[in-house]
């Protein structure tokens, strides 16, 4: 302290020291008595000396005359001892650290007036400063927000100014300092003792600070990684991962969510960001400060006022306002207060308004438009009167064709493409316009086409609908505008009410994470904060940390625990008044919201009114001009009505239906002279034995055929017929006409269905298939309907086969095998891995094997065993599963910690999360599949390739590509 009391100036005259303005890691900044345009700054004793020669170069240079937006040295100062102590400098005014302008929550209390424009102007002035730095010869080095002070109107300074790089007299000052998230690429990581600076390094320290003014405080290399791990900014710096740019695939980094994007400022200010903060920007790819004022001054003349709110201004090129964007995503979220405006006019007489409105007239509902027509008794031309059109037989004749070509094609006398070509010419003839005006376009028909667009128009012009619409959206502005004094009381009751969580709220903004020491919370993390919209304790909530990426629980439990200790020194004062500032915001939003009301209210009466002229309007007109068009059409159709064949529309008509008639009869006649083919009796043996002919005695006729149930006869064995009448033959003969058996892929039962008759007599259950594909299926020949059939004995019951046990069923949408015994199909899928050889039946574990043997083949996701299953596992190329992605993984090929991903046709899950799979698609790579993976809470859809060689699989996906090798 006795030090601080003898202070002196190079002539030696003493200084005074006032009142403490600022203290950091260098020294302290006080008041000076006597002198209010200056500012001391006192070095601790340990730095003064490593600054001495380089202040008083600076001095010697008179820099502060050259920049007067930065606080230079000024003259030096000295201790009693005569030993260097610090120096004066400029006094700066009302003005903050620039990161308080930062943040909507400092904004609003640091400066409450401040809208977009005012941020915008702010950018330019900063860059005007550093301009005039560069101009005189220096380089900031250390450019950050705590060097920057901002005023109310948008002023700036630099301060900090002893620190910036300096040379004069061929010796360099070196700038030894500097904050990591405003450090360009190259510089990130390496000692700034020695590092010469340039304008090209501060460019990219100016860039940041204007995007972050910019964007409401946002880091332009905040933002969410795509990749895996975490990406600390730093990091993301130094790799050029500008979270913004529009080079996704590079920087594999996307924006924070709802945060503004560079489609929202001027597309010259976004070629420069991406510049600056990109590969390009160390090679003085930068935008120097003077292009940021040539670019901040463009912008500026493209701000626009929003149109929903008047405290929001965005450019002109923007998609929407992004103001309203962010609001809407975060409810009580205020990016920017809607300016306070005070009520001094006279009140409106809204009275005499209100009952204008109310006194227009409604047009009501239009009458029909042919209600209004006259009544029209027309008599048809004499010469109309039975005259035949002159194009009558040039349709008649193209009729008959049409008829004739359309019994040859149901015939099937000529080949089908003639028969077709017939058709269209006889159509082309029958239906084209002929060349007289009155049959051409009927004169009725033209008449009818108008009549039908002017009853159209009527309709929907003299509505009144747009009326009764106007109306209401006028009734809803009156009853809003009335309301408005409840409302009123309501908010202010609702002030007092919340009146400790508004002091609380109030205290806890005073307190900046920027300024705080919290454990575990360095500058990048506070950059990373103040980018996802946290800048005070005020927004500090263990959700909204969480949610960052980066930030687990035991940083937001720093956090948390550091806004509980503020609010533990709240004390809430009932007795303190309702702030004033919220009260005058109050009644500034309510009158805002009755101005827009009444004027919204001039605006409905205007509205009512035109409204309801246009429809009184149109109405008439279009009754004007549809009477003459009436007395016209009912002249037009009785002289129609006698004339043969003079209508388009009834030629169509005719044409049409006899060619249909014509169809149809020719196809009756053909179906009557078809002979029915008596039903056939087919027997189906195993499909894994050779079929031999099998005489079968006759039967009697079945009156009704069930479709019979399965059960397992004595011998296990598995048998299906179908069986319906038929003549008994002693001998088999080919078959002609052999009833047709199909095999319902899906439910594994056979048809036998009658040629030409669709059908189905009885259903039964297939056997069980076998690898071996059955080369034929016998079928009893069927003698001509001739022959007469000897008496039949009565009936008899078919075993059923048996079916498998509900379990397996439940395991499978359709059972491949329902048979006893070993199969040659379990013991291929046990060769080739998928099971394990245990059961020599059809359960659940190989049901499972066989599904997924078809799935890691490319065949449907199931388990049901068709003829291309039952090839496919046949054949030598069938793909084995260790050849698969199925199985356990690990990213070294030694698994020295064991299998970490393991794989199912089902999901593919690891120690940190999980991927199921919804659908494998076709692929001649691999396999795709589609999905949806989680980790965590964080959850999307995802489509994922598997690629195997040997014991290596890649799995690629949008988020990358990784390589794994098999365990065991």
């Amino acid at each position: 302290m006795s030090r601080l009391k003898n202070i002196y100036d190079q002539q030696k005259k003493s200084v005074a020291l006032g009142k403490l303005l600022g203290r950091g890691g260098e020294g302290a900044v006080f008041e000076i008595i006597g002198s209010p345009d200056l500012v001391a700054k006192i070095y601790h004793p340990e730095k003064a000396q490593e600054r001495k020669e380089k202040i008083a170069a600076m001095i010697a240079a008179n820099i502060q005359s050259r920049v007067g937006n930065a606080a230079f040295p000024v003259s030096a100062l000295f201790d009693g001892g005569g030993g260097f102590a610090g120096f004066t400098m400029r006094r700066v005014g009302k003005q903050k650290p620039v990161h308080e302008l930062y943040s909507p929550a400092s904004r609003r209390n640091e400066f409450p007036n401040a809208d977009y424009r005012l941020l915008l102007r702010t950018s330019l002035n900063i860059a005007k400063a550093v301009a005039a730095v560069h101009a005189a010869g220096c380089v900031i080095g250390d450019l950050n927000h705590s060097g920057i002070l901002v005023g109310g109107d948008a002023t700036a300074t630099l301060i900090d100014c002893d620190s910036f790089q300096f040379a004069k007299d061929n010796r360099l000052y070196h700038c030894t300092v500097g904050v990591p998230d405003y450090t360009p690429p190259e510089l990130q990581g390496k000692s700034f003792a020695s590092t010469i600076r340039t304008q090209n390094h501060d460019a990219f320290g100016l860039a940041v600070a204007i995007f972050s003014l910019l964007f409401l405080g946002r880091h332009p290399f905040s933002g969410r990684y795509l990749g895996r791990g975490d990406m600390p900014e730093e990091r993301a710096i130094a790799e050029y991962r500008f979270a913004y740019s529009t080079d996704r695939a590079r920087t594999q980094t996307e924006p924070p969510p709802f945060a503004p994007t560079l489609s929202y400022v001027p597309a010259d200010c976004a070629a420069a960001f991406e510049a600056c903060f990109g590969p390009a920007g160390p090679n003085n790819g930068r935008p120097k400060a003077a292009d940021w004022v040539s670019l901040l001054q463009r912008a500026e003349s493209q701000l626009v006022k929003c149109s929903a709110s008047a405290a929001h201004f965005h450019f002109s090129s923007a998609p929407n306002c992004p103001w309203c964007r962010l609001e809407k995503a975060f409810p009580g979220f205020v990016a920017f207060p809607v300016p306070l405006v005070v009520d001094t006019a006279a009140p409106a007489d809204l009275g005499q308004l209100i009952a204008a409105i109310r006194g227009v007239r409604d047009p009501g509902i239009a009458p029909a438009l042919g209600t209004a027509m006259p009544v029209i008794q027309s008599s048809p031309n004499v010469q109309n009167k039975g005259a035949l059109d002159s194009s009558a037989t040039q349709f008649i004749g193209a009729t008959l064709g049409g008829i004739i070509a359309t019994i040859l094609l149901r015939l099937e006398a000529v080949p089908s493409s003639m028969g077709v070509i017939a058709l269209g010419a006889s159509a082309y003839f029958a239906l084209r316009n002929p060349n007289q005006q009155h049959a051409n376009s009927p004169r009725s028909h033209q008449l009818k086409q108008a009549w039908n667009q002017i009853e159209q128009r009527y309709r929907k012009d003299g509505d009144n609908s747009r009326f009764g619409d106007a109306r209401r959206n006028a009734e809803l502005h009156i009853r809003e505008l009335n309301e408005l004094p409840n409302e009123e009381a309501r908010l202010l009751a609702d002030l007092a009410r919340r009146q400790r969580d508004i002091q609380l709220k109030h205290f806890l903004e005073r307190f900046t994470i920027v300024s705080a020491k919290i454990k575990g919370v360095g500058g990048g993390k506070k950059a990373t904060l103040r980018s996802y919209g946290i800048s005070t304790a005020a927004d500090v909530t263990k959700q909204r940390i969480e949610q960052i990426p980066g930030f687990g629980p035991v940083t937001a439990g720093q956090l948390v625990s550091w806004r509980s200790g503020l609010e533990r020194r709240f004390t809430f004062n009932p007795n303190l008044p309702v702030d004033p500032n919220e009260i005058a915001r109050v009644r500034s939003d309510v009158f805002q919201k009755r101005t827009s009301l009444e004027s919204a209210l001039r605006d409905d009466l205007t509205s009512i009114r035109t409204v309801a002229a246009e429809i009184e309007r149109s109405r008439g007109d279009l009754t004007t001009r549809a009477r003459s068009i009436w007395v016209e059409l009912k002249q037009a159709e009785a002289d129609e009505k006698v004339r043969v064949f003079g209508d388009v529309t009834a030629r169509r008509w005719v044409f049409g239906v006899t060619c249909v008639a014509s169809l149809m009869v020719v196809g009756a006649m053909e179906t009557s002279k078809v002979p029915v083919a008596p039903a056939t009796r087919i027997s189906s043996q195993s499909l894994g034995n050779s079929a031999t002919p099998i005489p079968t005695p006759a039967v009697t006729p079945i009156k009704s055929v069930s479709t019979p149930s399965t059960s397992a006869g004595p011998s296990g064995a598995s048998q299906s017929a179908i069986v319906a009448t038929q003549p008994y033959t002693p001998t088999p003969t080919p078959l002609t006409a052999p009833a047709v058996t199909s095999i319902d892929a899906t439910s594994n039962r056979s048809t036998s269905v009658r040629p030409n008759d669709a059908s189905q007599l009885a259903t039964a259950r297939v056997p069980p298939y076998s690898l071996e594909l059955p080369e034929q299926t016998n079928v009893i020949p069927q003698p001509p309907p001739s022959l007469t059939a000897t008496p039949l004995p009565p009936p008899q019951e078919i075993a059923p086969i048996p079916s498998p046990s509900p379990e397996l069923l439940s395991s499978s949408s359709t059972s491949p095998m329902d048979g006893v015994g070993a199969d040659p199909a379990i013991s291929r899928l046990s060769e080739l891995g998928y099971s394990a050889g245990n059961s020599p039946r059809w359960d659940g574990d190989n049901y499972a094997a066989l599904r997924e043997f078809k799935i890691i083949n490319h065949l449907p996701a199931d388990s049901q065993m068709d003829v291309i299953t039952a090839q496919t596992l046949k054949s030598p190329r069938a793909i084995s599963r260790t050849k698969s992605f199925l199985g356990g993984w690990a990213p070294d090929s030694n698994c020295p910690q064991g299998a970490q991903l393991n794989i199912s046709v089902r999901e593919a899950q690891t120690d940190g999360g999980l991927c199921t799979f919804d659908a494998f698609l076709p692929s001649r790579v691999g396999w795709v599949v589609r999905g949806h993976c989680q980790v965590g809470t964080n959850r999307w859809p995802a489509t994922i390739t598997f690629r195997v060689s040997g014991r290596e699989l890649v799995w690629s996906s949008a988020k990358g590509k990784s390589t794994y090798y098999r365990c065991g």
